[in-house]
C-alpha cells in the first residue's frame, strides 16, 4: 500500500514539472517576439521613408522633364529632332482652330521639311544673318498657318465621315517615285524623301495626307469655285475653246486666272499634272476635261499646243479654291484660333528676298 502511494506522488510531481516546463516554453517565445518587434517596426519604419522619398524624388523629376520641355517648346521654340520626336511620341498642341488640336508635330514636320529643303539649295542658314532669322520666321509662320488649315481639314472631313485612303497615298507616292522619268525603288525613294525634306516615309505619307485631305474637302464644299468651273464651261463652247477670250470674258471672277502657252515641258514637269494631261491630248487646240490639280489647289483646263514624243507645250484655264481658306480666315477674325507660341512676322506676310519658292507643294 505504502508502494502505491509512493507510486501515485511520483506520477504527480512528474506531470508538475512538465507543465511548469510548457509554461516557461510559452513564455519564452513571448519573450523572444517581443523582442524580435524591436527590430521588426524600425524596419518598417525605413521602407515606408524609403518609398515616400523614391515617390517625391520621381514628382520632383517629372516635373522638372516637363517644365524643360514645355520651355523648350513653348518658349525657345526648339525645332531639333529630340523636340520633333517628343511632340509626336505625346501629342502635343501647338494651337486650337475652332476646339480642335492643332499638333505640334504637325508644325514642326512641315517647318523642318521646308528649311531642308532651302538649306539643299543655298547651303547651311547662318543663325547669326538677321535675313537668314527673318527666313526662318517665315517659314514658321507658314508652318504654322498650314498646321492650322489641315487640322481643321482632318475635322472637317471627319465631321462628313471622309477620309483618304492608304490606296490613295500609295498612288500619289508611286507617282512621285517615277518623277524625272525614272522609277526608283523604294530604297532610293527614302534616301531622296530623307536628303531633300529631312522625313521618313511614313512622315512622307501624312504630308501626302494632309494634302489629299485638303483637296478632298476643297471639292466636297468650294460650291464658289464650282460655280465659276461651270461658267467656263459654257464660255468655252460658247467660244470654240479660245482661252484667252473666255478668260477676257471672266476678268472679274477673281477665282479664274489664264496663263499663255508655255514652253515644252516634259511630262513628268512639276506643273500640279498638267503636262500630263496636255500629253494625253491628240492634237493642237484640243481641250482637256475640267480637273482638280494635283496640289489640290483648284480646277484646271489645258489646251494643247504643241507636243512631240518627250515634250509638250498647253495653255491653262484654272479655278482657284479659295473656300478652305476663307473658313480659316473668319476662324482667325472670330478668335477661334488659338495658338501656343508666338510666330509673329510682318504684316506684308512676303517672304524675305533670300528665302526660296515654298517647297512643300507635293505635286
Amino acid at each position: 500500500m505504502n508502494k502505491l502511494i509512493k507510486n501515485i506522488k511520483e506520477r504527480r510531481s512528474e506531470k508538475k514539472d512538465i507543465n511548469i516546463t510548457q509554461q516557461n516554453l510559452e513564455e519564452s517565445r513571448e519573450e523572444i517576439l517581443a523582442k524580435g518587434k524591436k527590430f521588426k517596426y524600425p524596419f518598417q519604419y525605413a521602407k515606408h521613408k524609403i518609398v515616400a522619398s523614391t515617390i517625391v524624388i520621381a514628382i520632383v523629376a517629372i516635373a522638372t522633364f516637363i517644365s524643360i520641355g514645355w520651355h523648350q517648346l513653348y518658349r525657345a521654340q526648339n525645332t531639333g529632332d529630340v523636340a520633333y520626336r517628343f511632340t509626336k511620341v505625346l501629342g502635343l498642341p501647338v494651337a486650337e482652330i475652332d476646339g480642335h488640336k492643332v499638333l505640334y508635330s504637325d508644325y514642326l514636320m512641315l517647318y523642318r521639311s521646308s528649311i531642308t529643303s532651302i538649306e539643299r539649295q543655298q547651303g547651311k542658314l547662318d543663325d547669326s544673318n538677321e535675313e537668314v532669322r527673318a527666313q526662318k520666321l517665315f517659314y514658321k509662320r507658314q508652318a504654322l498657318n498650314d498646321a492650322e488649315m489641315y487640322a481643321y481639314v482632318l475635322a472637317e472631313l471627319e465631321a462628313r465621315d471622309l477620309t483618304v485612303s492608304t490606296s490613295e497615298i500609295d498612288e500619289v507616292i508611286d507617282s512621285h517615285k517615277s518623277i524625272g522619268g525614272e522609277k526608283r525603288g523604294d530604297e532610293a525613294f527614302e534616301g531622296i524623301v530623307r536628303d531633300n525634306f529631312n522625313l521618313s516615309i511614313s512622315e512622307y505619307r501624312r504630308l501626302i495626307m494632309l494634302s489629299l485631305a485638303k483637296r478632298k474637302l476643297s471639292i466636297e464644299i468650294d460650291d464658289e469655285a464650282k460655280k465659276a468651273a461651270n461658267e467656263v464651261d459654257d464660255a468655252l463652247r460658247e467660244n470654240n475653246n479660245d482661252f484667252s477670250k473666255v478668260a477676257d470674258i471672266l476678268k472679274d471672277n477673281d477665282l479664274v486666272s489664264y496663263e499663255a502657252a508655255s514652253n515644252a515641258v516634259d511630262i513628268s514637269n512639276l506643273d500640279s499634272g498638267r503636262a500630263e494631261v496636255a500629253m494625253k491630248l491628240e492634237k493642237k487646240g484640243d481641250v482637256s476635261e475640267r480637273f482638280v490639280s494635283k496640289n489640290g489647289d483648284g480646277y484646271y483646263y489645258v489646251r494643247l499646243v504643241e507636243k512631240d514624243k518627250d515634250k509638250v507645250s498647253y495653255e491653262t484655264i484654272s479655278i482657284r479654291f479659295s473656300k478652305v481658306n476663307n473658313e480659316i480666315q473668319r476662324l482667325r477674325d472670330e478668335g477661334k484660333i488659338i495658338e501656343k507660341i508666338d510666330v509673329k512676322i510682318d504684316q506684308s506676310g512676303e517672304a524675305p528676298a533670300t528665302a526660296s519658292p515654298d517647297a512643300n507643294e507635293n505635286e
